[in-house]
């Protein structure tokens, strides 16, 4: 809370929750003389997240006794009443609140029937309403609360197919709120691309040292000269997918002469199922494919490795039969 245009300088600021004392928690700057006689202050007061949006008020009283003045401003998490004359400026709860869509998952476009969108709402007000539309079509709407683990945050998703998102549809997220001023919105759609081209895929085996350590040996996918960027690659141990956590997927790494993208990933698995002679395939989707995907797998029969980790490239045979 700022006040301003007080003359004499003497001016007491008390916060108050639920109408008890509050001791601790806030600061008071000194008066500041103006251009003419009149001074003016401000306090500011820090809360918990979760005690906000428990609901409880909190209460500003600001008093002046040589015009025997008192000002209370009362807010909470859903309204902000002020009991004020013109030199008390109260600050607006809508400020700071910002809207943005995730990235779908580019596996969903490749092997599914429907695209998740996923629109964010940060410092979200309580019950803030999220509305998705489609040109002049309502899809969805609804009174979100904000989680417990992340308070100022809303997600709001919506599927949609995987048809009417290739085909370039405009969908639009809107948030709306009594504490926001004008609804805020983003929009997303699939754009087009005028440069594509398919990727080549390589599958390298282990390393002679890897595999006379006899720990726990390391397979890499090489993903490269492909575009557009959007990709997934994933691996499998005997046809079974593997659970994410046990590879990791580089970031797409762009080459701004020839537009074009690489990525590599890399799965690392124990020197005994390994020399089980199970089978590992890194499963590579994107859209230049016949098929959406293209998988390479490897064995332990599939070759004898050298020393340098590049000891066998498969190289790609969707054509084989064209």
């Amino acid at each position: 809370a700022s006040s301003f245009g007080f003359h004499p300088d003497i001016l007491r600021v008390k916060w108050l929750r639920d109408w008890l004392p509050i001791t601790s928690g806030f600061v008071s700057s000194p008066s500041v003389k103006g251009d003419n006689v009149t001074f003016s202050t401000s306090s500011r007061l820090t809360v918990p997240a979760r005690e906000w949006r428990s609901g409880a008020v909190y209460t500003c009283q600001v008093s002046h006794e040589p015009t025997h003045t008192i000002i209370w401003v009362a807010t909470k998490a859903m309204f902000l009443i002020c009991f004020c004359f013109t030199f008390l400026e109260c600050e607006d709860p809508s400020v700071g609140v910002k809207i943005y869509i995730l990235p779908h998952a580019q596996r969903q476009v490749l092997m599914d029937s429907s695209v998740t969108l996923t629109c964010v709402v940060v410092n979200a007000p309580l019950h803030v309403n999220v509305t998705w539309t489609q040109g002049n079509t309502h899809l969805q709407s609804g009174y979100w609360k904000t989680s417990a683990t992340e308070p100022q945050k809303v997600i709001s998703k919506l599927n949609i197919s995987v048809l009417d998102w290739n085909s370039g549809k405009e969908y639009l997220c809107v948030a709306s709120h009594d504490d926001i001023p004008s609804p805020i919105r983003e929009k997303t759609f699939k754009k087009t691309v005028e440069h594509v081209k398919r990727p080549s895929v390589f599958l390298l085996l282990p390393s002679a040292e890897e595999l006379s350590a006899q720990q726990s040996v390391t397979l890499t996918c090489l993903v490269k000269d492909f575009a557009p960027k959007e990709i997934f690659v994933q691996w499998t141990e005997n046809d079974q997918v593997i659970d994410g956590s046990n590879y990791k997927n580089t970031d797409v790494m762009a080459y701004s002469a020839d537009r074009n993208y690489s990525m590599y990933s890399m799965l690392s698995i124990s020197a005994g199922d390994w020399g089980r002679g199970n089978s590992y395939s890194c499963v590579v989707g994107h859209e230049t494919f016949p098929m959406k995907t293209l998988t390479r797998s490897v064995n332990k029969s599939s070759g004898k490795p050298s020393f340098v980790n590049i000891s066998l490239v498969l190289m790609d045979t969707v054509n084989a039969c064209q």
